[in-house]
């Protein structure tokens, strides 16, 4: 699983180094898979594993549901495999460096089975939109964890 927090600079040919504690868990052949996510303008990147079976997942559902054809085309539609070079950087494509923003700082950040990647002053500003929310420690609370 995916934790931690690491900042890194996404250089001017659009390479970002992918923290080694990522590399480890991303194991060979050594690629992520990227693409966008619905809420936020960060990107999000799967092991290919985890990419295949999100995959299987939506294949199951039905085509005739406006929200999941969004999913589909928004998310899926937007991926790319992603090689990991041998200094440990992955070159991220154009339209989803443009998609989040990223040039400079990022912010890479795991959430689990997944890690994000952030334009650091879009992350900030997600943080502190977050904790002004009133009811957010009511909601976690709730979920007992």
């Amino acid at each position: 699983m995916f934790n931690g927090h690491y900042r890194n600079s996404i250089n001017d040919k659009g390479r970002l180094s992918i923290p080694s504690k990522f590399r480890d868990l991303i194991g060979e052949p050594g690629c992520v898979v990227l693409g966008k996510t619905l809420h936020e303008t960060c990107l999000t990147a799967y092991t290919p594993d985890d990419w295949e079976r999100l995959l299987e997942k939506t294949a199951k559902l039905s085509t005739t549901k406006e929200a999941l054809m969004y999913y589909r085309r928004h998310v899926i539609g937007s991926a790319e495999e992603c090689q990991i070079d041998p200094q440990g950087r992955v070159l991220i494509p154009a339209h989803l460096r443009e998609h989040a923003a990223l040039s400079g700082k990022c912010q890479i950040v795991g959430i689990g089975e997944r890690f994000e990647i952030w334009n650091e002053d879009a992350y900030e500003a997600y943080l502190k939109r977050m904790e002004a929310k009133e009811d957010l420690m009511a909601v976690l609370e709730g979920l007992d964890l």
